[in-house]
């Protein structure tokens, strides 16, 4: 095991506090210094205690099972989803605005212990089938349709939206002919928009005049004969995954798309790319998802593919969300599993799997806390408990479980 922390020198000062304590309490006087030796010890520990946590996980994981709860969602009012979720952007921390899949707008108010929640009727005269959202600003909102309609929204109060829907203003920027297939922020009012099996267009939006520049035009029939999906990957890659299995690892700079790395993972198209985002907040993980319960995870740092291990999944991977070393998989067949990271290896937690509901969305909001939508359109909260703090490793008794 390496810490960051000289064990031995922490040993030392441990010993040499005590032994300063002794005396202290022979004159029954404390040290001036005293209190301001032990704070600072007790960070040094806290740190170890930090960097244990993923050896408790991965080699002793009977102490603290990681447990999963599925805890029902109280929804007030009358309103609710009627079909599955195309988009979804996180507006503010507890706001949210869904795009479904039966082309209808709603906000959703999610209360701070995430047990409640409060949905908007659908936006009225607006039936789009949206597939990206991106916050321009804190009042402003773009969305992009199918049809190529790109719209933004406005409000100066999107914490009362739900109650003051109808002060929502909607606006329309205009139109790409060719309609949008995937879509993704690569700076700031800069999205690239895949309009073809390898047409794209570079699009910079102007929120004050409502409009839309295309600064460039993009073809890659000579890279990738078809591109499938497209992700940013994290601040220095983009992700495209071809028709033929293979991911390109893209940059953008100066209004051009540079592929950087091509990399072969599938024998099958890959459908949907994605990033895992491990304790650090890091996201050098690539994942992919293929046919036939194929996928594949890329680590950007090794440049290798990676295994996962205890793979055992019923039906075809869909949708993937991760958030601080957890991630909730979902499949096909409506089943979620639950993959955790250790030390940079993800696995799949054998003891979790779900199937007596038709769940067909995932929401990270925290590590611990997944929100997830069912065939119903009712909600419930995946509460995560896994021994990620050292709080929970200080009240477990090691003694005990080294007599076990």
């Amino acid at each position: 095991m390496k810490f960051s922390e000289n064990i031995d020198k922490y040993k030392e000062s441990l010993i040499k506090l005590r032994e300063d304590l002794n005396k202290t309490l022979e004159k029954g006087q404390l040290d001036e210094n005293f209190e301001e030796k032990l704070l600072e010890l007790e960070k040094r520990e806290s740190k170890i205690l930090k960097e244990l946590l993923p050896y408790y996980r991965q080699l002793a994981p009977e102490i603290y099972p990681t447990k999963v709860d599925e805890i029902p969602v109280k929804a007030s009012g009358t309103f609710k989803l009627s079909t599955y979720l195309k988009s979804y952007l996180c507006i503010d921390q507890n706001i949210f605005i869904l795009a479904s899949a039966a082309q209808k707008v709603q906000f959703i108010r999610i209360s701070e212990d995430n047990y409640k929640i409060e949905l908007s009727q659908p936006i009225k005269n607006f039936n789009k089938l949206i597939v990206y959202m991106s916050a321009l600003s804190l009042d402003k909102i773009l969305l992009f349709a199918v049809t190529g309609d790109i719209f933004m929204f406005q409000s100066n109060d999107f914490e009362g939206i739900i109650e003051n829907i109808k002060n929502l203003k909607k606006y329309k920027l205009g139109k790409i002919n060719q309609g949008f297939e995937n879509v993704i922020k690569i700076e700031e009012n800069k999205f690239l928009c895949q309009i073809g099996a390898n047409e794209f267009l570079v699009l910079k939006i102007d929120p004050m005049n409502l409009s839309f520049e295309i600064k460039k035009r993009i073809d890659l029939s000579k890279t990738a004969q078809e591109v499938n999906s497209l992700a940013k990957i994290n601040d220095s890659y983009l992700g495209l995954g071809s028709n033929r299995g293979e991911l390109l690892l893209a940059k953008y700079k100066e209004d051009e798309l540079i592929i950087d790395k091509k990399i072969k993972t599938l024998d099958s198209p890959i459908n949907y790319l994605t990033s895992l985002e491990n304790k650090k907040l890091e996201k050098n993980i690539c994942l992919g998802l293929g046919d036939k319960k194929n996928f594949f995870l890329y680590d950007l740092d090794s440049e290798k593919i990676l295994n996962l291990e205890n793979q055992n999944f019923k039906g075809n991977i869909y949708n993937i969300e991760s958030k601080k070393g957890s991630a909730i998989v979902l499949t096909d067949d409506f089943y979620l599993y639950l993959l955790e990271e250790n030390m940079g290896k993800w696995t799949l937690n054998q003891e979790f799997s779900t199937s007596d509901r038709y769940y067909v969305n995932v929401i990270a909001l925290s590590s611990s806390n997944y929100f997830t939508i069912d065939l119903n359109g009712d909600f419930q909260i995946l509460k995560i408990d896994r021994l990620d703090s050292i709080e929970k490793l200080r009240n477990i008794d090691l003694i005990s479980h080294r007599r076990l």
